[in-house]
């Protein structure tokens, strides 16, 4: 989605936000429950920010 993002929780600029919240943040995608595309787009504007 970003070429960079901030991870909001812990504060790394990350590539791959859906693996970085695997790896780093679990309980982000055990509570995410549907692993529709929509739903991951949702989790990566709530979780990321875009870093310039």
């Amino acid at each position: 989605m970003f070429g960079k993002a901030r991870c909001k929780i812990c504060g790394d600029t990350v590539r791959l936000v859906l693996k970085h919240l695997n790896d780093k943040h679990p309980e982000v995608m055990a509570g995410s429950g549907s692993k529709s595309r929509e739903s991951m787009d949702k989790l990566v504007k709530k979780y990321f920010e875009e870093d310039e």
